[in-house]
């Protein structure tokens, strides 16, 4: 796991660093006395669990929470402090767990092994699409240049496995031009594009061809929309009622998303 912790006292951090320096768990860690350095990271690099110290001068830990959340829902957080009057609060940010100082390193194991429980993103491409398309590479986000290109990206996303043939995208993307040579010109066009986004961020073959239907290879890629069809009720949080509200096309799936959850 890719972990961050974050307190403005050096002594909290070196004991951290000391008691967590044999755990196979944590992949990597960086450390920081500043909040605002460690949210700036975060927005550069991917984070699985944030370590995160309550009272802090420059920016509180819940507030840092808060933000890291907004960057990255996947973020676990998980609070250390001396103060056991934190523990309510930490809940209002959707804390994983929380530490009391002085912690053991056992203690640490088990808020880590939480964390490993609730399936951290592993892949390099995370696609976001509750409530709108956002597409990440290794942390990075994506740009994908041109509206069409883009939704082109959404549609694969929504249609899975199933892909989409020619005359579908067409109906969904261009709903008011005829599925003729022009327009299915336009549409090779399109994906030619958006491959070409894909390709020079190093990710063009989670894209895919067979019998006519292009489709996006959904085990190579973290998406919300998919976690939440598989039953993960963390991803399930997030919704509230819109998912991909840019596309009119989107309503359908919004509508299964909707009964599904409310039936839960």
């Amino acid at each position: 796991m890719r972990v961050i912790y974050v307190d403005d006292e050096k002594p909290a951090i070196d004991n951290f660093r000391l008691t967590t320096a044999n755990f196979s768990e944590i992949r990597t860690l960086h450390t920081f006395q500043s909040g605002k350095e460690a949210l700036d990271f975060a927005k550069e690099n991917p984070v699985d669990v944030a370590f995160l110290d309550m009272e802090m001068p420059e920016i509180h830990g819940l507030e840092l929470a808060r933000k890291l959340k907004q960057h990255d829902p996947r973020i676990r957080v998980i609070f250390v402090t001396a103060f056991s009057q934190f523990a309510l609060d930490a809940w209002g940010v959707d804390a994983t767990g929380y530490l009391l100082k002085p912690y053991t390193a056992a203690e640490i194991r088990k808020e880590l092994r939480k964390c490993t429980y609730q399936a951290l993103p592993s892949h390099r491409v995370v696609i976001e699409t509750i409530p709108t398309l956002s597409v990440a590479v290794d942390g990075v986000p994506l740009f994908i240049s041109g509206a069409k290109p883009r939704e082109m990206f959404a549609l694969l996303v929504d249609r899975g496995k199933h892909g989409v043939t020619v005359g579908e995208g067409i109906a969904c993307i261009w709903p008011d031009r005829a599925a003729d040579l022009s327009t299915q010109s336009l549409y090779r066009m399109t994906y030619k594009r958006l491959a070409d986004a894909l390709e020079n961020a190093g990710v063009g073959d989670i894209l895919a061809t067979s019998e006519n239907r292009r489709y996006l290879k959904m085990e190579q890629v973290d998406c919300d929309l998919y976690r939440i069809l598989a039953g993960d009720k963390q991803a399930a949080r997030k919704y509230s009622g819109e998912y991909l509200r840019e596309y009119d096309w989107a309503e359908e799936r919004n509508g299964q998303l909707y009964r599904m959850l409310l039936s839960d």
